[in-house]
Formats: C-alpha cells, sequence, structure tokens
C-alpha cells in the first residue's frame, strides 16, 4: 500500500513538474516588484519585525517566506518559483487527504471499492493541473492565496480527524492542530475566516445525525475568536461592508455596497466558466459593476445561480452528501469576495473554491457513469487536457511584456494593462510604444498617478526634461506622498541644472519613506558633483545598507568610491571599486574611476589596463579618452595622447577637459599656440575653470607674452586656484613688476 502511493506521489509530481517547470526561469512580475523587490523589510533578519508595522498582519506568514526566499535567493526568481510550486504541492496532497477522509466519513462507496483510492486522487489531479490555479502558482506573489489554502485545508482535514478519533490524546492534539493551522491561515490571508462557517457545514451535512449541542457551542466560540482575531488584525470592523471605492476593475466606476454585492453575483458566474471551460483568461480583467439587478441581465442569473445552489445542498445533503458538502465549500470560500474591495475579480481567488468544485463534479460523475473505466477514462482526459491548457497558459508568465499585452489584448480599453504594457516596452527600450500606451492610459483614466509617472520616466529618459516634470506635478498633485515620484522629479531638476529644487526632492522622498534606497542614492550623486564628499558618502552608505543586493549597488559603489578619491582615501576607495568589479565586471565607469586612481598614485600601466577594459565596454566614453590621453601625455606618449584626446573632442566638442590636456600635449611639445588655443576653448566653455587659466599663463609666458600671462595668473587666483609660485616669480623677474 506504501507504494501504491508513493507511486501516485510520483505521478502528481512529475505530472506538475511538466506543467510548472518553465516556470521557473521566469521573473519577477506586477506586484512582485513591490512585495519582493521594493521591499527592504525582507532583506535583513534583524529588520523583519518591521513587517508587523509595515504590512497588514493577514499577510506576515507570506511576508516572511519572502524574507526566507531573500535570505537564500536574493533577487534570483527561481528559488522563488520553486517554493509556489512545493506549496501547490503541499495543497494538492491535502486536497487528497480531505478527499479521501470525506469519502470515509459519507461512506460514500462501499469500503472495497477501488474508487474510494481512485476518486479522491483524481480530484487532486484535477486542482493540480486545472488552469485557474496558475495565477496563485506561477504569480510569485499570489503564493498568499496558495498558502493561506494549505492552512484552510489543513485545518478543515484535521478538525474532520478529530471528529472521527476515538483516542481522547489524538483527538484533543488534532483539535489543537486544527486551531493553530487556523490562526496560521489568518496570518497569510483573509480568506480564512471562513473556516468556522466551512466546519459548522461540514457538521451539519457530514454529521447532523449525531448532533453535538457542545461541539456547536464550542465551534461558535472558536468563530468567535477568529472573528476577533481578524478584526485585531486588520484593524477593521463590520464597516467594510458598508463602504464605498473607486473601481481599479473598471476606470471611472464607483463601488457602492449595494453594487458591490451584485457585480459579485456576475463574478461567481465568471469563476464557474472559467472552472467549467478555461479559456480567455485574464489578469486583469475590464469588469464593469452592476447597477441594477438586470443591469446586466446575468447579475440576477449569477444571483439565481446562487439561491438555486442554496436549494440543492439543503436537498442533497442527506442522500449526495459529498455533491451538497462540495457546493457549500464552493458558496462558503466564495463568500469572503463579498467584503468590498476595489478589484472585483482575480482569478487566484479559485484556488481553494475550485477544491468544493472538484469534489462536486467526480462524485456526480460517478453517479452518472457507472462502469468504472469509463469514468476514469473520462477523468484521466480531463486531466490530460487541463494540462496541456494549463501548459499553455502559463507561456503568458514568461515576461511582463508578454503578460501585458495578453491583458492588453482581453482588456483594451483599460488603463492599467496599457500602463504596465508601456513600462514593459520602455524596459525594452521601445519608447515610441511605451508613449503610445501611457498616452492610452491617461486618455481613458485621466487621475491614472501611475501613467503620468511612468511617462514621467520616459521624457526623462528621452531629454525632455520640462515634459517630464510637468507629468511629474500632475502625479504629486494627485498623490502628495509618493516617494519615487519626487526621486525622478528631483532627477528631472536635477539634469536642468536646477540643484536646489532636485535637493528638495530627494529630501522630500526620503521623509516620505526612510528606507527608500533610490532616494539616499540620487541625493549622494547630487552631493557628490557638488564636491559636499562627507554627505554623498553618508547617502551612499544608506542606500547601500537598505538594499545591498539592489542591482544600483555597483553603481552606488563606485561613486562612494569616487568621493572617498576626492577626500584622499584611497584605500577605502579602492576597496569599493573592487567590490563593484566583483559585482558587475561589466560596467564601466567603475574601471573609469578606478583608472584615475591607479593614475593618481602613478601605476600609469594599471591605469591603461582599467581604462582600455572601459573602453572595450563602451567604445564612446569620452571621459576615459580624456583620461586615457591624459596617461599617455604622462609617458611622453603624445601621438597616442593627441589621438586619445581628439577622440574625445569628435565625441564631445563641450567637453573641456579634454581641451586641457590636449592643451598640455601641445605645451610640452611646445606648441604653445595651439596650447593656447585649446586653453581659451575650455575657458570658453566654462569661464570659471581656473586650472584652464593657470595653464595657459604657462604658455603665454613661454611664448614672452606676459601681460596675457600676468591677467591668466591674477584670474586664476580670483577662482581660488593656487598657481606655481615659480612662475609668479618668472614673471616678476621679465616684467619688474612684483
Amino acid at each position: 500500500m506504501v507504494m501504491f502511493y508513493l507511486l501516485r506521489w510520483l505521478g502528481l509530481v512529475l505530472i506538475g513538474l511538466l506543467i510548472y517547470f518553465q516556470t521557473f526561469h521566469f521573473g519577477f512580475i506586477f506586484d512582485d516588484h513591490f512585495f519582493i523587490i521594493d521591499n527592504p523589510y525582507i532583506r535583513n533578519f534583524n529588520h523583519i519585525h518591521w513587517i508587523w508595522h509595515t504590512f497588514p498582519m493577514t499577510r506576515l506568514v507570506g511576508m516572511y517566506s519572502f524574507a526566507l526566499n531573500y535570505h537564500f535567493n536574493q533577487f534570483h526568481p527561481q528559488g522563488y518559483h520553486i517554493f509556489n510550486f512545493i506549496v501547490h504541492l503541499a495543497g494538492v496532497g491535502l486536497v487528497w487527504a480531505l478527499a479521501r477522509l470525506l469519502f470515509k466519513i459519507t461512506k460514500w462507496l462501499p469500503p472495497e471499492d477501488r474508487l474510494n483510492q481512485d476518486l479522491p486522487f483524481m480530484i487532486a489531479m484535477l486542482f493540480l493541473v486545472h488552469p485557474c490555479q496558475t495565477q496563485a502558482v506561477t504569480y510569485i506573489s499570489q503564493r498568499f492565496e496558495s498558502m493561506a489554502a494549505v492552512f484552510y485545508l489543513g485545518t478543515v482535514h484535521c478538525f474532520l480527524s478529530a471528529r472521527l478519533s476515538v483516542d481522547r490524546r489524538r483527538k484533543i492534539i488534532l483539535f489543537g492542530l486544527s486551531g493553530l493551522l487556523a490562526i496560521l491561515g489568518i496570518m497569510t490571508k483573509e480568506v480564512v475566516i471562513t473556516v468556522p462557517l466551512m466546519i459548522l457545514a461540514a457538521e451539519w451535512i457530514l454529521f447532523s445525525k449525531n448532533e453535538n449541542k457542545k461541539l456547536y457551542i464550542v465551534l461558535a466560540a472558536g468563530g468567535i475568536f477568529l472573528y476577533l482575531l481578524f478584526s485585531r488584525l486588520v484593524h477593521t470592523d463590520l464597516r467594510v461592508f458598508f463602504r464605498t471605492i473607486p473601481s481599479e476593475s473598471h476606470d471611472g466606476d464607483v463601488l457602492t455596497p449595494g453594487r458591490y454585492f451584485l457585480t459579485q453575483m456576475r463574478v461567481f458566474l465568471t469563476f464557474l466558466r472559467i472552472l467549467v471551460f478555461p479559456i480567455h483568461q485574464n489578469l486583469d480583467y475590464d469588469y464593469p459593476v452592476s447597477i441594477g439587478p438586470l443591469a446586466p441581465p446575468l447579475t440576477l442569473a449569477g444571483l439565481c445561480t446562487i439561491g438555486s445552489i442554496v436549494v440543492l445542498i439543503v436537498k442533497l445533503r442527506r442522500q449526495f452528501t459529498l455533491i451538497a458538502f462540495g457546493l457549500a465549500w464552493t458558496l462558503i470560500t466564495f463568500s469572503i469576495n463579498l467584503a468590498p474591495r476595489a478589484n472585483v475579480i482575480f482569478e487566484h481567488k479559485l484556488y481553494l473554491i475550485s477544491f468544493g468544485f472538484f469534489l462536486m463534479l467526480v462524485t456526480a460523475l460517478s453517479i452518472l457513469v457507472k462502469d468504472r473505466r469509463a469514468l476514469m477514462g473520462i477523468l484521466w482526459f480531463m486531466v490530460m487536457a487541463l494540462a496541456v491548457v494549463s501548459f499553455d497558459r502559463n507561456k503568458v508568465w514568461g515576461n511582463e511584456f508578454i503578460l501585458w499585452n495578453d491583458t492588453v489584448q482581453k482588456s483594451p480599453h483599460k488603463a492599467r494593462p496599457l500602463n504596465n504594457r508601456g513600462l514593459a516596452y520602455y524596459n525594452q527600450g521601445h519608447f515610441s510604444q511605451a508613449m503610445a500606451d501611457y498616452n492610452r492610459a491617461i486618455e481613458i483614466n485621466p487621475d491614472y498617478i501611475e501613467a503620468y509617472s511612468n511617462r514621467g520616466l520616459l521624457y526623462y529618459t528621452q531629454g525632455r526634461f520640462s515634459l517630464s516634470i510637468l507629468d511629474f506635478n500632475k502625479a504629486i498633485a494627485k498623490n502628495p506622498n509618493h516617494a519615487e515620484i519626487y526621486s525622478n522629479r528631483g532627477l528631472a531638476y536635477y539634469r536642468e541644472g536646477n540643484i536646489a529644487q532636485a535637493l528638495t526632492d530627494y529630501n522630500k522622498a526620503i521623509e516620505i519613506n526612510s528606507d527608500y534606497a533610490q532616494g539616499y542614492s540620487n541625493r549622494g550623486l547630487l552631493y557628490l558633483t557638488q564636491g559636499r564628499f562627507v554627505q554623498s558618502i553618508a547617502d551612499y552608505n544608506d542606500a547601500i545598507e537598505k538594499n545591498p543586493n539592489d542591482t544600483d549597488t555597483y553603481g552606488n559603489l563606485s561613486n562612494r568610491g569616487l568621493a572617498y578619491y576626492n577626500l584622499g582615501n584611497f584605500f577605502r576607495a579602492m576597496s569599493d571599486y573592487n567590490k563593484a568589479i566583483d559585482m558587475n565586471p561589466n560596467y564601466a565607469a567603475v574601471y573609469s574611476n578606478r583608472g584615475l586612481l591607479y593614475c593618481n598614485q602613478g601605476n600609469f600601466t594599471q591605469s591603461l589596463s582599467d581604462y582600455n577594459k572601459a573602453l572595450e565596454i563602451n567604445p564612446n566614453y569620452v571621459e576615459v579618452y580624456a583620461n586615457r590621453g591624459y596617461v599617455y601625455d604622462k609617458q611622453g606618449r603624445y601621438a597616442k595622447a593627441l589621438s586619445d584626446l581628439n577622440k574625445a573632442i569628435e565625441i564631445n566638442p563641450k567637453y573641456a577637459d579634454a581641451y586641457i590636456n590636449r592643451g598640455n600635449v601641445h605645451l610640452h611639445q611646445n606648441e604653445l599656440a595651439q596650447a593656447v588655443s585649446d586653453y581659451s576653448k575650455a575657458i570658453g566653455i566654462n569661464p570659471q575653470y581656473a586650472l584652464a587659466y593657470n595653464n595657459r599663463a604657462v604658455a603665454y609666458y613661454r611664448l614672452k607674452e606676459y601681460d596675457n600671462s600676468r591677467s591668466d595668473v591674477r584670474r586664476a587666483k580670483e577662482l581660488g586656484d593656487v598657481v606655481n609660485a615659480e612662475l609668479i616669480r618668472l614673471l616678476s623677474k621679465e616684467t619688474g613688476i612684483k
């Protein structure tokens, strides 16, 4: 018998892997960015207690699972997907166990009938392969749903096992375990609040012939305790059923309690349709609100369907107990959806609901199809067909563009899918398509903050900073507490040269969210360019500490190293550069920075090696050409120096440093007129460039244009540069003027 179950378990695992193995290589999508990528509280077990204060307590267990994943996998999504698959297998196992227990309790079939083993297994197999499960399994963030379902199934199974047990100690242990699983479930997702009602339904349907008033009292007390715990965790009460909120399922709709209830009648029909015919699945349905029982007519049809199911439960509970319980399970687990929320429909809610449907379906088929081989043939055909559909549906989750393109095709008049597809286009570098999607999203919903924010970021990327700031202003006007938008607007102000406003925005972003690493990183760069190196280092320390595995950490390390370099702390600068290169060996800027440090130390060989590597990565890196030209000049390799400096000026004719370095080469070759010309061009680009005046003063002296030389010396001093004392002495000697 053990081998029998092991072989069946092996079959479940193998079929599950055939459906879901492809998903192990998929990335993070949609809410994964909020719960994982941008969530600082899962990255350090020392900070994990902040999850209690930041997220709803009905999400704690799921959030801790993300922290566990992060501990082992950081931002590699494969481990997260494997965890979700394991949770799904746990759910399948509990479905199998619970179905077997229900067949035993109801004595649906004679004890010797092999269908007592086969039918529960087929229920588990349908639960494993049905396409309605893909959203709760493949979409990493929806492990909240699958984990809650595992606790829910475990709670009911332990309770029913305790009811059947004749051993007092075992009974107490199982009842206690049932309560513990219910509490863990409540701390995973709100759906578990319906478990007391489910147990009452089980008592009424499965054990009605042996009514136990004491047990009902205990169950009622347990239900009240669970509700009070739930109310404490979510900080809400029954008033949640009477609120009015804007709909996120259809742009422009407002959900009143009555309209939301009527809309759920249609949602129930949609869920039934997906369970029977799993086609046209959609991550983000465009689902208009029902404004009356006949508007649209399916509203009344849904209400009548639910009413009919209630009648069927009452009628069938004596003779067709399993069918009645399956129907009761379906209604009770659906009932949590009657609590108003902005999104009226998501497919992952079917994960737990589906067990009741499969229990009812398989039991009904066992009545209708008397031939065992024919029955099993039908069930296996269903399993294979559903597995193929699930495999195909999972392909949609391959990346954000595929997913949102599919969603836009199914919800073409909804702003959110368009905005998210636009973001996917943006990440692919397809800016014109991204702009079209953002514009369309804003046209559909003029109050859509994310679309303004994303379009502002696109304008920024295109260098259209004024338009970028206008969009960020609109987004901030609609939500003045969005840290990322302030930070992005700060970037646009910075590029426009409005440093004061940029700093104000960075400060505001950090004030709103003190754990927002990008805000510290952006402000650190601003301080770096201002020469405020101590403040820059402090901000980069915060950015790295708050998000040590961020994809931009190597950039933060490189910039912090540059700040250390400017403070003369070459040891720490070198340490940061080396760490940045270890993290990303293809980051040109850090090779440029380390090359500058090697040059400062007189290690020209290693400096050239880093500059060569930087240019190998980025052949148009103007600063590196200018700096490598400087090194060649120091080595007396003037032809190579001029070649690099000419290339730098060709790439950026407004790059003052390149003119200064080329002027130095000419000066060293005694080409004094060319040197003066280059220094003058540098001054034309930046009239405040003291070094250019200083160097031109030397060239003028050697040309014996002493008045011009003295004028440049005076200007260099005014700008705060230290002028060579020997040059001043020689000028005084030649002119007789001190």
